[in-house]
């Protein structure tokens, strides 16, 4: 399903970014948050700039839907690792290995505070979930809703497809 197809929606801006699974980068806020979760933020402020709405004053009238199959699966090792390891693991790594936070952390980087949802499967079966959530709170929670769709290609190559989307109706 292509969302431009899709006759109840109209894009604002999309974005399509990729990385590798490994170490994430500390930056302030989600200091321990797995490297998808960045990737996912990453991927969402380069769409909400392509729609016209860049820096963290997007606001209340944007939700946010990630679908992830993956989601934070690096971290959740990591966690599970040093607790083998050591016995015990900082209550701090647990937020960053939560799967919500794939789509908790780009709410949170660019300022979104419409409904959000991260869906735990394929991006391709996700869809039409999907397609009725945005029909569904486009107008009445909120007035654009972000879709980042996360997929690990064998190689390990990461790649998020993102989009911005608005009721026709508006």
């Amino acid at each position: 399903m292509d969302w431009a197809e899709q006759g109840a929606f109209a894009m604002l801006g999309t974005a399509t970014l990729e990385g590798t699974e490994g170490p994430s980068r500390p930056r302030g806020v989600g200091f321990y948050a797995d490297p998808v979760a960045w990737l996912v933020a990453d991927a969402v402020g380069t769409a909400l700039e392509a729609a016209g709405l860049p820096g963290p004053t997007a606001g209340a009238e944007v939700g946010m839907v990630a679908v992830s199959e993956h989601a934070t699966g690096h971290t959740m090792r990591e966690v599970a690792d040093a607790v083998r390891e050591r016995g015990r693991v900082s209550p701090l790594r647990f937020a960053g290995a939560a799967p919500g936070s794939v789509a908790g952390l780009a709410c949170i980087v660019h300022g979104l505070r419409g409904p959000s949802l991260l869906l735990s499967m394929a991006p391709d079966a996700a869809r039409p979930a999907v397609a009725v959530l945005a029909g569904a709170w486009l107008g009445a929670s909120c007035t654009r809703l972000v879709v980042a769709e996360h997929r690990r290609h064998p190689s390990g190559v990461h790649r998020v497809n993102t989009v911005v989307l608005t009721s026709r109706e508006r």
